[in-house]
């Protein structure tokens, strides 16, 4: 059982057994551990960190058992997690008076952050080790050595759990039957090996076919799924197993064959490649026996790498680190069957004290994140948990791990080996941080000279439109962070102020640019402020005022009179005149709607109207709030910049209303209903960062669109034009462009952030054309709803696939007048 520690009154610490009662516990997903968060009552003491004092009286009654702890800071995040034998041993050792010696930079630079600690005890060291490799997984403290993110790693997936088996690279492990094999570090690499494997056993099969293949084999049905010949197999891609060409039996021995390579086994596909290739050379068939000579001449190569043998046929892990300061490589040297096998090379994130720190907490990362582990892994460091390491380890594979330091023999030369290939690494990875910390800081000095900024720029956001012939017209936003992308806070816009088929680019920026600076603007209540010095003041309408509100709305025939009352109103004040207003209309039968906005003459032009707006909008929490407006470019706009747009169905109520409207009104157009979504507007890190430049892909008439946004929302961020040409660089208030040298780091900057917006803005308009084009067919065949058009694609994939399908086959998702509407407009 776990137990758990809160804070006291009294400052001390007192024992809670762990129950999920709705109280402050925390759940750990995962391994299903609970813990309270220890509130702190913190007082300053004389010390640089004022928190100290009182973390020090805390930690000397912690308890002496196994656990885990945290170091937060003041904000309650967390810093740091570590495991203990005994917490109040290593608790204590932290916050001593007189800090130890050889305590590194790195947790002295923690010492001065921590505010507050969380512990779990724990039963055991085993329990407090997987805790803790969880807890870095899940939280990935600032100061603990971490993985890099293992998205750059990929691994090779083979469903051996279906009937016929599928061959895919993907970049994470599930728990789903199948046998992975990995992690890669190159894709490329990954994706070649695969091609060789396919040249030898011809294994591969279109991806859609395997899956009808297997539902039919679970419905008891084996045999082809597919009459005509694909086009993969017409080139060679395709084993034909779903046209029957060969049995399910002789298609698992080929993924058999696959298994058996990623397991080590490449003499068999040698074997096999060489006698393919002397058989292809004997028919003449002179293209296959070169593709499979080139097969046989990669295996072969990747055996070249296998510079050590071992007779005794263990499966090893050899790990050697590399300091280059704090900063640490792990090199690791894989043996299969005694054979080296493969390298990999890790560079951590975070700053260990030594090469120990960083194998310690670097190893139970590693191999909770692979799907092998090895009969034993040899290190270079005397590692203290080594005993931990091994047991769960072992617990994790179902047979003994060791954990070995070898002093001499066969497993030693592989280790100096491993030294020799990080040290090399670790070599090569300095010059290239040394140089690209040369060409960042290079690149944005340059910029901050030549556009005269009074800042270096850390982050710029550069902007792209794209549209194919005026068609699914989208903007595109991309964040360069101290010279480097930042993906996370890319942004991409579907441009709403369009109509389709209409080209205008200027437009187009100028809605993206309002889009993303209106996180910028001011905020409602700072508005609040600036109008309440101008004598104004915003509230709830007053019962009183009910008469005046009615009055007004008489005077305005284009406001509706129906349904006035005042609770639903929000009006601006000059003193006790009513000089601007806007109601919201909700009710259970009622969609809710923004109506009757209205503001006094003399204050139009201000922003007032659009700060009501604005004001009412932040009342509402969840859900659509909608606006009918005339159907006028301006008012769309108006909208557009607050965050409504167009809707592709309206509810049917708004739609009544507008025509019943239009019928009274015979010289009136249809309104334009527009909807403003809570759940798109809620807070946004990116976008809530100011720039320090602003890059817009064009020349003068974008750089002018931009500066005409800028001015709109009042705000004061540099702004450059860089037009594709000449790559010249068109800056305000210069006649003439700016000329950066062709071989400049800030040139290349600049090409690659504009390049990178164009990129993202492409990739964004194509997913929407692909997202149409797949339901538009189907869209258009009367009877077939939602609900039948997801259940034929999850069933055939595609259109295609449904048009080619049986009568037999359709007839199990649709009736027979379905049916009849399918084949008359697919």
């Amino acid at each position: 059982m776990l137990q758990h520690f809160l804070h006291a009154p009294n400052g001390g610490l007192r024992t809670s057994e762990v129950q999920n009662n709705g109280g402050n516990e925390r759940l750990f997903h995962g391994r299903g551990w609970y813990y309270y968060r220890a509130v702190s009552t913190l007082k300053p003491s004389k010390e640089e960190n004022p928190h100290l004092e009182e973390l020090r009286a805390r930690t000397a009654k912690a308890p002496s058992s196994p656990g885990i702890y945290r170091w937060l800071n003041k904000e309650g995040d967390v810093l740091y997690v570590g495991k203990a034998k005994n917490l109040r041993n290593r608790l204590t050792s932290y916050v001593q008076k007189n800090p130890d010696s050889g305590m590194g930079p790195w947790k002295l630079s923690l010492l001065t952050r921590i505010a507050d600690l969380d512990i779990t005890v724990t039963n055991s060291e085993l329990e407090a080790l997987i805790l803790e490799t969880n807890l870095i997984k899940e939280l990935k403290p600032k100061y603990n050595v971490l993985m890099k993110d293992d998205k750059n790693y990929v691994y090779v997936r083979i469903s051996v759990q279906d009937p016929y088996p599928d061959v895919s690279i993907v970049r994470r492990l599930e728990e789903d039957g199948a046998k992975y094999f990995g992690p890669f570090l190159s894709s490329y690499h990954t994706r070649k090996m695969l091609d060789v494997l396919q040249e030898v056993f011809h294994y591969r099969e279109n991806k859609q076919a395997l899956e009808r293949l297997n539902r039919a084999a679970k419905k008891g049905e084996d045999g082809s799924v597919q009459a005509a010949p694909s086009l993969e197999f017409q080139i060679g891609q395709s084993c034909g197993v779903a046209m029957g060409k060969i049995s399910r039996e002789e298609y698992r021995e080929r993924i058999r064959s696959v298994v058996a390579f990623f397991k080590g086994d490449h003499a068999h596909v040698l074997k096999q490649a060489k006698a393919a290739m002397q058989q292809a050379a004997e028919n003449k068939k002179f293209e296959r026996a070169a593709a499979l000579r080139d097969a046989v001449e990669f295996v072969e190569g990747m055996k070249e790498e296998q510079l050590v043998s071992d007779t005794s046929g263990e499966d090893t892990d050899t790990f050697a680190v590399a300091m280059s300061g704090s900063k640490a490589l792990i090199m690791l040297l894989k043996e299969r069957g005694g054979k080296l096998t493969g390298e990999q090379s890790f560079s951590l994130r975070g700053e260990p004290d030594c090469a120990a720190v960083a194998l310690e907490q670097f190893l139970p990362q590693y191999y909770l994140s692979v799907p092998y582990l090895p009969d034993l892994v040899v290190v270079g460091e005397e590692l203290e948990d080594a005993p931990l390491l091994s047991k769960w380890m072992s617990e994790r594979k179902g047979k003994a791990v060791e954990i070995r330091k070898p002093e001499r023999g066969k497993k030693s030369k592989v280790l100096e080996l491993a030294e020799k290939n990080a040290a090399e690494k670790v070599h090569q990875l300095e010059a290239k941080w040394e140089s690209a910390a040369r060409n960042i800081e290079s690149a944005l000095t340059d910029l901050q000279t030549v556009l005269k900024l009074e800042i270096i720029p850390k982050r710029i956001e550069g902007y792209d439109i794209s549209h194919l012939g005026g068609t699914e017209t989208v903007g595109s936003m991309v964040v360069v962070q101290n010279g480097k992308p930042a993906n996370t806070q890319y942004r991409s816009f579907t441009i709403q102020t369009l109509r389709e088929g209409d080209i205008d680019d200027y437009k187009a920026l100028e809605e993206v640019l309002r889009r993303r600076l209106k996180y910028l603007m001011t905020t409602v209540k700072q508005e609040e402020v600036v109008w309440k010095s101008k004598g104004i003041t915003l509230g709830k309408a007053r019962k009183g005022e009910q008469k005046s509100i009615e009055e007004i709305i008489e005077k305005q025939k284009e406001l509706s009179n129906v349904g006035i009352e005042y609770k639903d109103f929000i009006v601006a004040r000059h003193g006790k005149e009513i000089v601007a207003f806007a109601r919201l209309v909700e009710a259970e039968t009622v969609t809710p709607e923004i109506k009757s906005l209205w503001v006094e003459e003399k204050y139009r032009g201000e922003k007032l109207g659009r700060l009501l707006v604005r004001k009412i909008l932040g009342r509402v929490k969840k859900g659509k709030i909608y606006v009918i407006i005339d159907p006028n470019p301006k008012l769309e706009e108006y909208y557009a910049e607050i965050g409504f747009r167009h809707v592709l169905s309206p509810p049917e109520s708004l739609l009544k209303k507008t025509r019943a409207f239009c019928k009274e009104q015979l010289d009136a157009r249809e309104g334009r209903i527009l909807v403003y979504i809570v759940s798109e507007h809620k807070a946004d890190d990116s976008l809530a960062s100011k720039p320090d430049l602003l890059v817009i892909d064009g020349g003068k008439g974008q750089l002018s669109s931009a500066l005409k946004v800028l001015k709109e929302a009042g705000l004061n961020i540099p702004v450059i034009g860089l037009a594709k040409r000449e790559e010249e660089i068109f800056a305000p208030g210069e006649k003439n462009p700016l000329l950066l040298p062709k071989d400049s780091q800030a040139q290349f900057l600049l090409q690659r952030l504009r390049n990178e917006a164009h990129r993202f803005a492409n990739e964004h308009r194509k997913k929407r054309m692909a997202k149409h084009a797949i339901g538009s067919a189907l869209d258009d065949v009367p009877g077939i709803g939602i609900k039948t058009k997801q259940a034929l694609l999850l069933e055939f994939g595609s259109v295609q696939h449904i048009q080619e399908a049986s009568d037999k086959a359709l007839r199990t998702l649709v009736s027979d007048t379905q049916l009849q509407a399918l084949r008359k407009y697919l």
